[in-house]
């Protein structure tokens, strides 16, 4: 796992302050990261010849200088131009353009900016703003980086991407990066649902020191979060030879007006290492679709249950998802995963205020919404929801201690809240082959699958959203993805 900022400025003060580095220094090695992604980029053209024509846009502040180090640096190796979107107004800033311009570094101010410049560019470097922008682009810059965002250039962001705001929402305009180069350490920002189509691939640049002494040099916390790591699933392998079925663990999944959503759930329980798995009827529910022969089912909850996954395809009936709510409370030591219609129900509130441990929630943003309303923590819009998870993820989590949320989206964010520390993960990895119905359900029972094999929630829920993310990456077309496909997947981690 690595920390995760909302903002670096007290890191790179207390790192001057505790090391000794100037702020020169430091600029010189944010320069070094960028050089070498331009030197290495990925890919390096259609033609697979290196680049040769390097344009770089600067600001006047010191995002700006930064850009105007490159230059010097990349001189005479490649056919480098300045593009200066904005006078040099920082005194580093003007200082190393200062520098650029001795070195014979070609500059262009934007208005000078030529078809021929943007359409023969091989790489477009952004050193425009950088982390801390508020607010929206003018106009004539919303043109110029639309253009630019246009060519079929490799296109390489310095910290963060110009127009990407500090609370992780986008402006209109704002540069569309291959690679971002963040300087120091991760911010949250890059991490954002939005930030999604604009970040492209993130890399940390170290500032003159090792990354640790650089994250170490305050006492003060401003650690925010933690982003997951593929070295963080912990795969449930089998080391112990002496056990059966009932070694892994009896999943229930409730089975409702959709009786697809608990299929796929169940079939996905099983493939992640449950023992049992059976489909619950109540109601008078139907078995509206070919059940798999690998899957029990019953009218009745079974004898032993060890987790049970409801929610996906009930219904929006109350009483649905009260008779789970009921039978739960009734036995403290049945760990659940609530999902889809469940998330709507008038019980939930007083269910979460009752069950003391071992429920994991995995709404979308619409769920969530409605989560949020139905206890008494706010009536927000799915927009707001979105732009604040992070906060509101966190207000529910305190709300109801030792209950984990997993909220679903672009980058899933998981929140959980001990009754002493809020701890919070922001999963990278998703691919857009996930958005279609019945990815969810494969993730209830996968989480499902895990509580039954007695992981700890924020354990189950770690491993499970990043098996869930991992195994779409081997899915090679994203649109033709099935959630069979993807329960498939998972099996080849």
């Amino acid at each position: 796992m690595q920390k995760l900022y909302l903002e670096t400025n007290k890191l790179d003060a207390s790192c001057r302050a505790s090391y000794g580095l100037s702020e020169e220094v430091m600029m010189e090695n944010a320069a070094m990261a960028l050089e070498s992604a331009v030197r290495n980029p990925c890919p390096i053209s259609k033609d697979r010849r290196q680049p040769q024509k390097v344009l770089i846009i600067c600001g006047g502040g010191n995002n700006g200088a930064d850009g105007y180090t490159l230059s010097r640096r990349l001189r005479f190796d490649y056919d480098v131009s300045i593009i200066q979107f904005f006078e040099p107004k920082s005194d580093l800033c003007k200082i190393q353009a200062e520098r650029a311009e001795k070195c014979g570094v070609r500059f262009v101010k934007r208005e000078d900016l030529s078809f021929y410049d943007l359409r023969y560019s091989d790489i477009i470097v952004d050193c425009v703003f950088g982390s801390g922008f508020h607010g929206d682009l003018d106009e004539k810059t919303r043109d110029s980086l639309n253009d630019m965002n246009l060519c079929e250039c490799f296109k390489i962001s310095c910290d963060v991407p110009t127009g990407l705001r500090e609370d992780g929402t986008v402006a209109e305009g704002a540069f569309a990066a291959d690679l971002t180069v963040t300087m120091g350490a991760l911010k949250t920002c890059l991490y954002s649902d939005c930030a999604k189509d604009y970040a492209g691939e993130i890399k940390c640049a170290e500032l003159g020191l090792n990354r640790r002494l650089y994250e170490n040099s305050t006492n003060s916390s401003t650690v925010v979060g933690m982003l997951l790591e593929e070295k963080d699933l912990v795969l449930p392998n089998r080391t112990l030879c002496n056990v059966n079925k009932g070694s892994f663990g009896h999943v229930v999944i409730a089975s409702g007006e959709k009786t697809g959503a608990a299929c796929i759930a169940g079939s996905s329980a099983l493939r992640f290492g449950a023992g049992l798995v059976t489909l619950v009827y109540k109601h008078g529910h139907k078995k509206t679709t070919q059940i798999p022969a690998e899957l029990m089912t019953s009218s009745e909850f079974p004898e032993k249950v060890n987790a049970i996954a409801f929610g996906m395809g009930l219904g929006l009936n109350d009483e649905y998802s009260q008779t789970y709510f009921d039978f739960i409370l009734e036995h403290q030591s049945i760990k659940c995963v609530i999902d889809a219609d469940s998330c709507y129900a008038a019980g939930l509130k007083s269910f979460l205020e009752k069950k003391e441990k071992g429920v994991v929630l995995t709404p979308h943003p619409k769920e969530f919404q409605a989560i949020l309303k139905n206890c008494d923590l706010g009536d927000y819009s799915v927009e707001e929801v979105v732009v604040r998870r992070l906060e509101l993820v966190e207000k529910f989590c305190r709300k109801f201690p030792k209950k984990l949320l997993l909220l679903k989206g672009a980058n899933p964010v998981i929140g959980y809240f001990d009754g002493f520390k809020y701890k919070m993960f922001i999963n990278p990895f998703g691919r857009p082959c996930l958005a279609k119905a019945g990815s969810g359900d494969v993730l209830s029972g996968m989480i499902a699958s895990l509580l039954a094999q007695h992981r700890k929630s924020i354990d189950a829920a770690i491993t499970a959203s990043l098996a869930h993310a991992l195994a779409s990456r081997k899915i090679k077309c994203d649109y033709a993805m099935t959630p069979y496909d993807l329960i498939a997947a998972t099996g080849e981690l």
